[in-house]
């Protein structure tokens, strides 16, 4: 199996099992304890439904395709890695913005470390698929002029 494909299916199992844990600290950020406040914590509960999502679908992708991927696969898999990165950012600057005294490392948990790093590995193995499949095209498109 090739390291890119390797890189997105950790990436992927990665996003999938961070959207499932805590991504901050309520009693950090809001100051309030309890269990009602626990599932607050939880990435499901808001983002981790989209990079939870993304994983999977890139998960089934790495898993059932057999070809060597192409542009087809590529492309649309580096827009869902590269929205998955976006949707982690984000999530890191709102917990900035909401209490910015509290700081950065007592107000996260580690939910949010595991999606960032699963979206960042997951980008890295769509962005060096991409890179192999126009370099492919490239090779293909310039035999092919040479012979006509």
């Amino acid at each position: 199996m090739k390291i890119n494909r390797i890189l997105v299916l950790i990436g992927s199992a990665m996003l999938i099992v961070g959207a499932r844990l805590p991504w901050m600290s309520v009693p950090v950020l809001f100051g309030v304890e309890g269990y009602g406040y626990e599932a607050i914590e939880i990435g499901w509960e808001d983002n981790g439904f989209v990079t939870g999502g993304i994983g999977l679908i890139l998960l089934l992708a790495g898993l059932l395709w057999k070809a060597v991927p192409g542009l087809r696969y590529s492309i649309p898999g580096l827009l869902l890695a590269g929205f998955a990165n976006w949707v982690v950012m984000g999530c890191f600057c709102s917990i900035l913005k909401i209490a910015p005294e509290a700081g950065f490392v007592a107000a996260t948990d580690i939910g949010i470390y595991v999606t960032f790093i699963g979206s960042l590995l997951a980008f890295v193995g769509v962005v060096r698929t991409v890179l192999i499949a126009l370099r492919n095209r490239q090779v293909r498109t310039s035999r092919s002029t040479l012979v006509a």
